[in-house]
């Protein structure tokens, strides 16, 4: 993860990724979610990240944990570190009903996390040491082929496409 201090993110760098949390996008071309899981609590995130799991390997066409190769597990753990960051965030700073959808496209995965509170918008941490947390929309900008938030009257979605790269 790169962060405040990184010396590999420049300061334009750090700044772009700032203000790409701050602008209405509208979601990517949707592909038919093929997985959709209502978000409970913060507590239930290991059985959804389980879930997750399974529908990541399953679109890959891998069968089973065995079958796993080092770059499929490098792609699994990537993206469910990505979809844990934005489903720990819609059930820390969001408001109920959350959701997680996954949608699966030739080349990538379309995330989307929506939340009941489209008056609280992805902060990035600004101005806190690294050890102090807060630096996930940071890790989704750099580890993401494209990401953002859209914003509806009752409800926002928070987006990520992430790139299968096996």
């Amino acid at each position: 993860m790169s962060g405040r201090n990184d010396p590999t993110r420049t300061p334009l760098e750090y700044a772009e990724a700032l203000a790409s949390w701050r602008i209405d996008r509208p979601l990517p071309r949707e592909a038919e979610p093929r997985l959709t899981v209502h978000l409970q609590s913060l507590r239930a995130l290991s059985g959804v990240r389980r879930q997750v799991r399974e529908f990541l390997l399953s679109s890959l066409g891998v069968g089973s944990d065995e079958d796993v190769t080092a770059d499929v597990e490098d792609v699994i753990e990537q993206a469910i570190l990505i979809i844990d960051e934005l489903t720990s965030n819609a059930l820390r700073h969001g408001s109920p009903p959350s959701s997680l959808d996954i949608g699966d496209e030739d080349a990538q995965w379309i995330v989307i996390v929506t939340d009941s509170a489209p008056d609280r918008p992805p902060t990035p941490a600004q101005e806190r040491p690294a050890g102090l947390g807060g630096y996930g929309l940071y890790v989704i900008a750099d580890l993401t082929a494209t990401h953002g938030v859209h914003y509806e009257t009752d409800r926002k979605m928070v987006w990520a496409c992430i790139v299968k790269e096996v």
